[in-house]
C-alpha cells in the first residue's frame, strides 16, 4: 500500500491543479477588473483610500490550493505599476507556488492584493524569473478601514498584502509561497518575448483591449475620493458608539 501511496496522490492531484492553474493574461486583467471595481463600490472598512492612491505598483494573485496528505498550491495574477507620469503601466503575468505538509483534503482558493509602496518593492516584480525570495514578497498585512487615523503614516512597510473574498478585504500576510514572472504567459498574450521590466516601462509593440479596459478601472479607482466617517451599518446607518 505504501507503494502506491505517492502515485495515488499524485492522480488525485492531477485531476485538481489544471482547473486553477494556466489561466492566460486576458483571464487575470478580467479578475483584477472585477475585483477593483468591488473595491470602488464598497463602502463598509477595506483598503484605505489614501493608501490605495499613494501606492507605486499593485499585484492582484488568485491562488488555489490542493491538500491531501501533501499539500500543493499554485496560483496567477499579474502587476502593474504606476508611471512617473501618474499613469499606469501595462500589466505583467506573475505565478505562484507554494508547498506545505499536512492533512487535509479538499482545494480552496483565495485572491490577494498586494499594494507596493515603495522603489524596492516594484524592483521586485521587475525581475526575470523567481524573485529574490518569497519572505521579501510576502508583504505586511495591510491597515484596514475606511480611512486613516490622523497622523497615521500612510506607508509603513515595503509592501501590503491583502485578502479579498465576497467584497471584503482584510490584512494578511503571504507566507511560504514563491513568486515569479510568467514569462510564457506574457509572451501568449502580447504577441511577443518580453522581460516583466520591458513591459511595465511600456515596451510593448500593441495594447491590446483588454489593458484599456485595466487602465479605465484603475484610472476610475484613482479618482475616487478617499471615504470619511464611520462605517455605515446594514441598515445604511453610520455605526457609532454610545454610552449609556
Amino acid at each position: 500500500m505504501h507503494k502506491t501511496l505517492p502515485l495515488l496522490i499524485a492522480l488525485f492531484l492531477s485531476t485538481l491543479l489544471p482547473v486553477s492553474a494556466g489561466s492566460t493574461l486576458g483571464e487575470s486583467i478580467d479578475k483584477t477588473i472585477d475585483i477593483l471595481r468591488q473595491y470602488g463600490d464598497s463602502q463598509g472598512d477595506s483598503i484605505p483610500r489614501n493608501v490605495f492612491h499613494e501606492c507605486k505598483g499593485l499585484v492582484i494573485l488568485s491562488v488555489y490550493k490542493a491538500a491531501f496528505i501533501i499539500g500543493a498550491s499554485g496560483g496567477e495574477g499579474l502587476v502593474v505599476m504606476r508611471t512617473k507620469g501618474g499613469k499606469w503601466s501595462p500589466p505583467s503575468g506573475i505565478s505562484a507556488a507554494g508547498a506545505g505538509v499536512g492533512f487535509q483534503a479538499g482545494v480552496s482558493n483565495q485572491d490577494f492584493v498586494m499594494l507596493l509602496n515603495t522603489e524596492e518593492a516594484v524592483k521586485q516584480f521587475e525581475q526575470k524569473g523567481n524573485y529574490t525570495s518569497s519572505a521579501e514578497c510576502e508583504g505586511t498585512a495591510g491597515p484596514v478601514g475606511r480611512e486613516l487615523s490622523a497622523g497615521v503614516a500612510t506607508v509603513n512597510a515595503p509592501i501590503y498584502t491583502y485578502s479579498f473574498s465576497k467584497g471584503l478585504f482584510g490584512g494578511v500576510s503571504l507566507s511560504g509561497r514563491g513568486l515569479a514572472s510568467a514569462d510564457d504567459t506574457n509572451e501568449n498574450f502580447y504577441g511577443e518575448r518580453l522581460t516583466p521590466k520591458e513591459i511595465l516601462s511600456g515596451k510593448i509593440k500593441k495594447t491590446p483591449e483588454a489593458v484599456k479596459r485595466l487602465w479605465a478601472a484603475l484610472e476610475e479607482l484613482d479618482k475616487k475620493p478617499a471615504l470619511e466617517g464611520k462605517t455605515p451599518s446594514k441598515d445604511g446607518k453610520s455605526t457609532k458608539k454610545t454610552n449609556n
